[in-house]
């Protein structure tokens, strides 16, 4: 088709499938972009056109606009947060300004505005419904504050200049494909993860994305000059929205109501005591909670062909998505690149990897398939993985990866995976779980039942996952040489010394091929959660460290871990040995690392260094808590973090060739990334 489409915002969530679905229409798009992600490579390789642009910057776009058909503008940040007013309004507004302009000025036919319901209001009464002409007397939040002010734009250019820019309102909207886990599928996201035990008055409407974004495609297609559209859900109360999440998810529903005063005094307090950082507005509980964000979408459904995908099925699929992101698997397989250039293994050569899904496998299963940042370590060979049944139904890989159902704690699962097999790499592990006997099972004897699994079929071949925790921390010597004895820091380093030594021990013996790879602190792609919160300290007006910051620490990047296993399994030279597997330079101190990651993110390094004497009573806490069987992730940490834990690689270097070629400025780079999503 001929037509000239343009599209903003395809990067983010309504954007993504608002694009997507145009492509499966046969039309050709202009995506105008900041920064690339894997929405934008995934509609880049089903035929859409990607421009750099500034949307700020009009001269940067401004003539991919000329004489366009329509364009679709979907760009604007999404958030709650209520503490970056002046970026927020930038971000909402200034930047919807700019580029309505800019169209208007290139003669673009056609603009189709993604507003938001916020702009509309909420009803105090759950039987009053809210249409497309009512307007908020609440602006909560700078978001809702920027998109009022983008609203009256677009009024005064509809008004003033006549121009045709129709204006769909969504509601809250949930399914596949969000990048930057916008409010909603937060919200889900962290029932998912803990539940809720209380409720309290109010409603919200919930929307699909794919009726959303069917939406946006028809406002062109089907839809009136100047007209607005609501594409709401499903009106749902608050303690109706969570017991289908609990019917959905296992968990218990919620059984407590809190009252809105209480709810408010919270907030106010709050507010009181941590300023911005608060994590609720009195503001936002004034206009959201005991009122309705409940929607009449009949004229979207009477002119556009709007359809409301029904509650549940929303939920179920959206909770499939939480797990998925939870374990990193979220559109792995989308990830695929042709015309890659790939070392070819042999049919008989097959690999079984543990611990997938996990930070490493995910980044290892990535780089397989895409290679690299430099386009390197791309394989195609047969590759089995070792997965967890509480992972069925999430995966989906292509043809020449076969997941087998099983579990390292569970010796009768292995042979299954272990047959045909001519390697293993040994990812798995815990490192943090709830009971410190988890570290003994799932380390210790998990490595145990795999490597006689293995010496039963006849696999000879294992890489085994180590960790900087067997030899602890420098005792004399600052740096680790590699012939350091084993001094194992506390449960997890003994478990994991203990499996290491088992596979050495039974290499020793000539009934295995075992070689183990040492990380130290991880970097890279596919971080969990958990390791993503440790970045959020740099957003503080101080950054804590524990200790001076004068302690040398070593950095494993997982795209070199993945570099080092290929490398070392070719390689008879390491087999029987460990290795340090670090950067380049041993000698950097935890000042160094901490300014790179401050520099990544764009901000200032303020630290506020937590003395070395308090670590060490952290360690004694941790020591004591042990006693008890559990484990506290943060003072287990903390208690140690003060210490030199930095190892030489070049024994590495030289019997495989290990190069870390990922090094401080890459990951420089990849931060920026980070902050941007």
């Amino acid at each position: 088709m001929e037509n000239r489409i343009v599209v903003t915002g395809a990067s983010g969530h309504i954007g993504y499938h608002v694009a997507d679905q145009l492509l499966s229409m046969g039309y050709g798009i202009t995506l105008l972009v900041r920064t690339e992600n894997q929405n934008i490579d995934t509609l880049r390789r089903k035929g859409a056109s990607i421009v750099i642009a500034d949307l700020a910057d009009p001269s940067t776009y401004s003539s991919y606009l000329k004489n366009a058909d329509v364009l679709f503008h979907l760009a604007s940040e999404n958030t709650t947060d209520t503490s970056r007013e002046e970026e927020t309004i930038r971000n909402t507004y200034e930047l919807s300004r700019k580029v309505l302009d800019t169209a208007i000025a290139a003669n673009t036919r056609t603009i189709i505005y993604t507003s938001s319901v916020v702009v509309l209001g909420r009803s105090a009464d759950p039987r009053v419904l809210i249409h497309e002409n009512n307007k908020t007397a609440f602006p909560e939040s700078p978001y809702v504050k920027g998109k009022l002010l983008a609203e009256e734009y677009c009024e005064q250019l509809i008004s003033g200049k006549h121009a045709d820019i129709r204006r769909i309102y969504p509601s809250w909207v949930v399914g596949p494909d969000d990048p930057r886990v916008t409010p909603p599928h937060k919200v889900i996201g962290d029932y998912f993860e803990k539940g809720q035990k209380f409720y309290f008055s109010g409603g919200i409407s919930i929307a699909y994305v794919e009726d959303v974004a069917k939406a946006h495609v028809n406002a062109w297609l089907k839809g009136k000059p100047g007209e607005k559209y609501i594409a709401a859900g499903t009106n749902v109360s608050f303690r109706e929205f969570y017991k289908v999440l609990a019917a959905l998810s296992g968990h218990k529903a919620p059984y407590l109501f809190i009252p809105k005063w209480l709810i408010l005094c919270g907030s106010i307090a709050a507010k009181i005591i941590l300023g911005k950082k608060s994590p609720v507005a009195p503001a936002y509980v004034r206009s959201v909670i005991g009122r309705y964000s409940w929607y009449d979408s009949s004229r979207a459904i009477n002119e556009l062909g709007y359809t409301v995908t029904p509650l549940n099925r929303i939920l179920e699929g959206a909770l499939q998505e939480t797990k998925k992101r939870a374990a990193g698997l979220q559109g792995l397989w989308k990830r695929m690149k042709p015309g890659l250039q790939e070392t070819v293994y042999s049919e008989d050569d097959v690999l079984l990897i543990t611990g997938f899904p996990g930070w490493l496998g995910n980044r290892m299963l990535d780089i397989f398939m895409n290679g690299d940042r430099y386009g390197k370590n791309a394989v195609r060979r047969k590759v089995k993985l070792l997965v967890q049944p509480r992972f069925k139904g999430l995966i989906t890989l292509p043809e020449n990866f076969e997941i087998i159902y099983g579990d390292i704690t569970d010796k009768s699962s292995l042979s299954a995976a272990l047959k045909n097999v001519s390697c293993v790499y040994h990812l798995a592990g815990v490192i943090y779980p709830k009971k410190i006997s988890s570290l003994y099972k799932v380390n210790e004897e998990g490595t145990r039942n795999l490597v006689d699994a293995c010496i039963e079929n006849n696999v000879r071949r294992i890489l085994f996952m180590g960790t900087d925790s067997i030899c602890g921390y420098a005792r004399g010597k600052r740096i680790f040489a590699g012939d350091e004895p084993p001094r194992p820091y506390k449960n997890y380093g003994r478990s994991k010394y203990l499996a290491e030594k088992y596979l050495l021990d039974k290499t020793k013996e000539g009934l295995v091929a075992g070689t183990s790879l040492r990380g130290f602190w991880f970097f890279g792609p596919f971080m969990p959660q958990r390791n993503l919160q440790f970045f959020n300290t740099f957003s503080w007006k101080r950054q804590p460290v524990f200790g001076n910051g004068k302690n040398f620490r070593s950095i494993s990047h997982v795209d070199n871990i993945v570099s080092a296993f290929l490398k070392a399994e070719k390689r008879k030279e390491s087999i029987g040995k460990w290795y340090w597997i670090g950067n380049k330079t041993a000698d950097l101190t935890v000042d160094h690392i901490y300014n790179v990651i401050a520099a990544g993110l764009g901000v200032p390094y303020k630290p506020l260094y937590i003395s070395p004497f308090l670590c060490e009573l952290m360690s004694m806490a941790d020591s004591v808590i042990s006693l008890s069987g559990r484990l506290n992730a943060t003072i287990h940490a903390a208690g140690k973090f003060h210490k030199d834990i930095a190892g030489d690689i070049s024994p590495a270097e030289k019997d495989f060739d290990y190069s870390p070629d990922v090094g401080f400025e890459e990951i420089k780079a990849e931060l920026k990334q980070l902050v941007k999503k």
